[in-house]
């Protein structure tokens, strides 16, 4: 498989300094294209202006951070390329390429795999276009309803009606989708593990007794936070790490 560099013509892509930090890329100064990258989305995000037009910029982030071996940095680029464009296909074929090299390969038995069918679904589109969804389906089912309702003909009262509970329960699944996409990308729960080897902890403090090893790149969720440490869950496993030692996506 191989890691490409895009190059699109977006707004974004006219910008002199993503054409020189893809000059860079393309010459191997991966350092020296990390460290433009970085400084465009730093810009963006000074401006508030951090749109799915810069899914490309991490992408590209990415790509560099694995060329430097930097997995944990890699994989919370993609990560990130992704939560500003759902459906970017690149983004997703070199995070999965790299998650395969990753230390821990932790199988969570718990894991119901329609569970994870509905997960992936729900990542494919941004809250905006769940939260379009939602309102459009409510709408068909208002309009259902007061055909139901209003209706003399029993065949299209009974088509009506039919149509209504069905765009209600999809109305209802598309804005649970909306919610929790919002709460994810608000709250920021899930987290990279950014250092080689970290140890997760029983207690916030290093005295705490070892209960078992993340390493550089694991994906985490942030369960609860105390002084400097966090709480950190993966698959069945449950501890406290060091916030310094992760970063969220």
């Amino acid at each position: 498989m191989f890691i490409c560099l895009i190059a699109a013509f977006a707004q974004v892509h006219a910008q002199p300094a993503f054409a020189q930090a893809n000059a860079e890329y393309a010459q191997g100064n991966y350092a020296e294209a990390i460290s433009q990258y970085e400084q465009i989305i730093a810009d963006a995000e000074a401006r508030d202006a951090l749109t799915d037009r810069y899914a490309d910029v991490y992408y590209n982030l990415g790509n560099a951070c694995y060329k430097q071996g930097e997995t944990g940095q890699a994989i919370l680029a993609y990560e990130r390329a992704l939560r500003l464009r759902p459906g970017m296909r690149d983004a997703k074929q070199n995070l999965e390429f790299v998650e395969q090299r990753i230390t821990d390969r932790i199988d969570d038995t718990r894991s119901f795999f329609l569970q994870d069918w509905f997960i992936g679904l729900r990542n494919m589109w941004k809250e905006g276009m769940w939260t379009w969804l939602s309102i459009v389906l409510f709408s068909l089912m208002l309009a259902g309803l007061l055909l139901f309702l209003l209706g003399r003909n029993a065949t299209i009262r009974k088509v009506a009606f039919h149509c209504a509970w069905i765009s209600l329960l999809l109305s209802v699944y598309t804005g649970i989708n909306a919610a929790t996409l919002h709460s994810r990308d608000t709250n920021r729960e899930e987290a990279i593990i950014m250092q080689g080897v970290v140890s997760a902890k029983s207690s916030p403090d290093q005295s705490g007794t070892e209960l078992f090893q993340l390493h550089e790149g694991t994906k985490v969720r942030i369960t609860d936070q105390l002084g400097d440490w966090s709480e950190v869950r993966v698959a069945q496993y449950e501890g406290w790490v060091e916030t310094r030692l992760l970063e969220r996506i």
